[in-house]
């Protein structure tokens, strides 16, 4: 039986908690959310990865693929380079959060 894990193409959306911008996506079956802002350059992608981030490159055609190691030496993939999203407040959902009133 052939398995195919499914990659979707990034959305534009909110984090629920700290509301800022992200993006959202499958790839190859695995939730994946990002800041918007790429990373401008190689220095900034070893902090993020120092600090416990995955990085992503997002494609041409919008689909956002996860940077292992052999990724990330190889160079080869075309696109923006995205840190993993964090929240900047706690991780405690509020009702605010729930509701949307933020």
């Amino acid at each position: 039986m052939n398995q195919h894990f499914l990659s979707t193409i990034a959305a534009e959306s909110r984090c629920p908690r700290c509301r800022k911008p992200i993006l959202t996506a499958l790839d190859e079956g695995s939730p994946a959310r990002v800041d918007t802002t790429p990373l401008p350059d190689r220095a900034s992608e070893i902090a993020a990865l120092l600090d416990n981030r995955a990085t992503y490159t997002l494609t041409r055609n919008q689909h956002l693929i996860y940077r292992d190691a052999h990724r990330i030496t190889a160079n080869t993939l075309q696109g923006t380079i995205h840190a993993e999203h964090t929240c900047t407040r706690p991780t405690q959902l509020t009702l605010d959060d729930l509701i949307g009133n933020k």
